[in-house]
């Protein structure tokens, strides 16, 4: 049987109004509650008439597309790097099926961090098809979603985690998501705070996740919102506040739309300069890529491995890699001991490199800690050292290189931090005397009667306030002793030449400080390693001739 937008409607508003079938199943509420409510936001919307004569909305914004970066900022407690400063983006959904279809068609200016990726800062320029339902997908259908691919073809279907993310926002910008939870009649009535903290009616939908908060003044929706479990920040919440209502065809729309992270944090803001409604598309606006088939891989999935907080403010970021994919073998197929005078280190070049320092006293200190990948060093280090990690230390809080401090600490490895970044770790339960701080521009070592490991803070501004690197060197150095820095985002031989330079100038600077050998060899955790002088010649720097024996932190047992 084909169902029209207006049957779908009519559908939902008799099953509606069996109010015994309403689930309310909150204590303190009612089914009346709930009908109330959501009578009253359908007819502050238009209502059903009138909404359900609306086939297609597009939203046209030209002026404001904004977006920052929680997992990338400089400071541990707030917002300071743009990931998109400006742009266009127009967002199409059909009504012409039960479930969301959306179009995405955008153009991002990137902030200036992503040189990284594309030296010239190229704009993000592509567009999304995304579809909810019993063969949902997400799909790239025009343009490169590829930050290190500016110019590259649409990469089509995504993979199945991303495309389950992206089908529960489409339902959070839905402009109509009222009527849908009304068809699918599995909601129930609560009061919820919004963003000033005022308790507001609100219905959640066991479907789609969402919960809408309704302006109890206007009764339309004032904020869409969904439900995260961030490995840092614990249960939080992602909004969706929008305003600025407009009426076309009989129907209010909002224009503005902002997202806000845990109720302080706005990540997101776009404005909406003309609403389009019943607009002619082609077929192929809404087609989906080559036979339709969606492969098995990007069928809508979720897996509790990889939460909506990773993927969302990954994919938000354009950096979500995917499931990892790493696995045993490749990592002990990956690991060296490069150097006889410093038994202690282990290196580990797998996509992400890590490093671990082994210690006579049963000391295992893990450098790093990128997600995912932290469950294979620990079964590695339990396999082939046969112990446990009994610490990490992070280079600095952003997501990629710390979220697996969390598996670590389930493990029962303390945290090692400087002192000014303990509390960003502090919502994860952490027993007492389980982390380890030092002093901002200090240092702290951990070392055997062969391996020495210093930890140095380098007072950073530039990429992370708490960012830090590491050297290591044998116990007893002499003039001509192997020596090794592990580091993070400071230097990468793939993009030094174009990339922000400041950021290898803020490393050489900490390390002349702290009187390092370019002789030493760099570990850098996302590319190429080498001696430092690879890294420092390109920036013209003349750099001062200094031993392993002038090193300042030294702590020498000869």
């Amino acid at each position: 049987m084909i169902c029209t937008h207006l049957s779908y409607a009519l559908l939902a508003l008799a099953n509606f109004a069996l109010g015994r079938h309403v689930q309310a199943r909150q204590q303190n509420t009612s089914a009346e509650d709930l009908e109330t409510i959501i009578s009253q936001g359908i007819d502050a919307l238009g209502g059903l008439d009138s909404i359900s004569a609306i086939n297609s909305v597009t939203y046209v914004g030209n002026t404001i597309l904004r977006a920052k970066t929680l997992m990338l900022a400089i400071s541990m407690d707030g917002l300071d790097q743009a990931a998109v400063t400006a742009g266009r983006q127009n967002v199409t959904f059909s009504f012409d099926r039960p479930h969301v279809k959306q179009r995405i068609d955008k153009l991002a200016q990137l902030g200036a961090t992503w040189t990284f990726g594309r030296a010239s800062l190229e704009p993000m320029d592509f567009s999304l098809l995304i579809e909810g339902g019993d063969e949902g997908f997400a799909a790239v259908v025009e343009g490169s979603y590829n930050l290190y691919n500016p110019g590259g073809e649409p990469a089509g279907y995504v993979d199945g985690l991303l495309a389950s993310y992206l089908i529960t926002e489409a339902y959070k910008w839905d402009p109509l998501l009222l009527q849908k939870i009304l068809t699918n009649n599995k909601a129930t009535y609560r009061m919820k705070k919004t963003n000033a903290g005022i308790e507001v009616p609100t219905v959640h939908d066991e479907t789609t996740g969402l919960a809408i908060l309704f302006d109890p003044d206007t009764h339309l929706p004032h904020i869409i919102r969904s439900y995260e479990d961030h490995p840092f920040f614990g249960a939080s919440t992602h909004d969706l506040l929008v305003y600025n209502y407009t009426e076309v065809e009989g129907v209010q729309f909002p224009q503005r739309f902002k997202t806000i992270y845990n109720s302080k944090h706005v990540i997101g803001d776009y404005a909406a300069d003309q609403v389009l409604t019943n607009v002619y598309q082609t077929e192929q606006f809404f087609a989906r890529p080559g036979n339709g088939t969606v492969p098995e891989g990007s069928a809508p999935t979720r897996d509790p491995e990889y939460s909506f907080a990773e993927i969302g403010e990954t994919s938000a970021n354009f950096l979500w890699p995917g499931a990892y994919t790493g696995t045993l073998e490749a990592l002990e197929a990956a690991i060296t001991q490069p150097y006889q005078d410093i038994p202690g280190l282990w290196i580990l070049s797998m996509e992400m490199r890590q490093a671990v320092i082994e210690l006579e006293d049963g000391s295992v200190i893990v450098l790093d800690a990128p997600p995912h990948q932290s469950k294979l060093v620990i079964e590695w280090v339990q396999q082939r050292l046969g112990k446990n990690v009994t610490h990490v230390w992070p280079t600095h809080h952003h997501h990629d290189h710390a979220f697996g401090v969390v598996d670590y600490v389930e493990s029962g490895a303390k945290v090692i931090a400087p002192e000014h970044a303990a509390h960003y770790y502090a919502r994860m339960n952490l027993t007492k005397g389980q982390i380890v701080t030092y002093k901002r521009g200090d240092s702290i070592t951990f070392k055997d009667s062969q391996t020495q490991l210093v930890l140095i803070d380098m007072q950073a501004t530039l990429h992370a306030e708490d960012h830090g690197y590491a050297f290591i060197l044998p116990t007893c150095p002499k003039f001509n002793s192997s020596t090794a820095i592990f580091e993070a985002d400071h230097a990468n031989l793939a993009w030094i030449d174009t990339a922000d330079q400041g950021l290898i100038q803020e490393l050489a600077d900490a390390l002349i400080r702290d009187r390092v050998t370019l002789n030493t060899h760099v570990f850098h955790s996302n590319g190429q390693d080498g001696d430092l002088a690879v890294f420092i010649n390109p920036t013209g720097m003349k750099y001062p001739n200094y031993s392993p024996l002038d090193f300042i932190y030294n702590q020498p047992s000869c």
